[in-house]
């Protein structure tokens, strides 16, 4: 997805009242583009042969009469139900279309599962290559504002360029939060030398992440921020209340607990608002 043209979204829907919202906006962003957009349900194949084909004429009547109820004028829509893995239709599914962007419901939590292994929705993000959105939140509006945490690597800049795609008009507001080692142990608090240094350090790396170019952000418009990462995140989202997060998240080496990065892997588990994740492929 370039920084001004979206011209295919695909939306998974589970038929559950999470991914009702997920297709509403989809729907709302394909008018707002131009773009087409795809509705893809997925019946798991391990189920038996007769019912699993049951299955699917059943969810396919049940799509077409939610998706004949939207408001849709003016929206090139199409949907699809099909047998087989969503771990795998999904991705398949978005690379047939040319998605340039895949929109998702909420992850269904399973509160003990989840603390052992990675989630069906990391993992399904994981292996797209287009940007994808898990709508929390109505679709009663565009989005207006947007907060953008950042590490200055490639998978922020593909976040920033994709939050300006999806959301031209929107505010765009990112962050780099800056820890303080051992603060406990030393004493340093924000403003001593090692803060000061680290502020420094942080200025050099932002300059020249957006002297490479790509984000689409003024300098003005990253604040450096001597924190916590989780407690930056959460004054940020205190303070500018934003209806979307972006994120960049790197896949990481197979044997790392979350593939997505401990962080993103947070967020795509529990979102506190609409969340848009961008993932650079290592």
């Amino acid at each position: 997805m370039t920084e001004t043209e979206m011209q295919s979204i695909l939306v998974a829907s589970d038929l559950s009242e999470r991914s009702d919202r997920a297709v509403r906006r989809a729907i709302r962003l394909a008018r707002d583009h131009g773009a087409t957009c795809h509705v893809l349900h997925v019946i798991d194949h391990d189920l038996p042969g007769e019912l699993a084909v049951r299955w699917r004429e059943d969810a396919g009547t049940q799509l077409a009469r939610f998706l004949s109820a939207l408001d849709s004028d003016g929206v090139a829509l199409s949907h699809e139900v099909c047998i087989g893995d969503p771990l795998q239709a999904i991705p398949e599914t978005a690379v047939e279309r040319g998605a340039d962007l895949v929109v998702l419901g909420l992850h269904r939590p399973r509160a003990f599962l989840d603390r052992l292994r990675e989630t069906t929705m990391e993992r399904v993000v994981r292996l797209l290559r287009a940007p994808v959105l898990l709508v929390r939140n109505p679709a009663g509006h565009d989005y207006e504002t947007v907060l953008a945490p950042v590490s200055f690597s490639p998978a922020c800049t593909a976040a920033c360029r994709a939050a300006r795609a999806l959301a031209p008009s929107a505010e765009i507001h990112a962050f780099h939060a800056i820890h303080l080692p051992y603060a406990g142990l030393t004493g340093e608090k924000p403003g001593g030398p090692m803060s000061r240094a680290l502020i420094a350090e942080a200025e050099a790396a932002r300059d020249a992440w957006l002297h490479q170019g790509g984000p689409g952000l003024a300098a003005d418009r990253i604040a450096l921020v001597t924190g916590g990462l989780h407690q930056v995140m959460a004054d940020q989202m205190a303070s500018l209340r934003p209806d979307l997060v972006a994120i960049g998240a790197n896949t990481r080496f197979s044997l790392a607990p979350h593939l997505l990065g401990s962080f993103a892997a947070e967020l795509v588990r529990d979102p506190p608002t609409d969340l848009l994740i961008a993932c650079r492929k290592t």
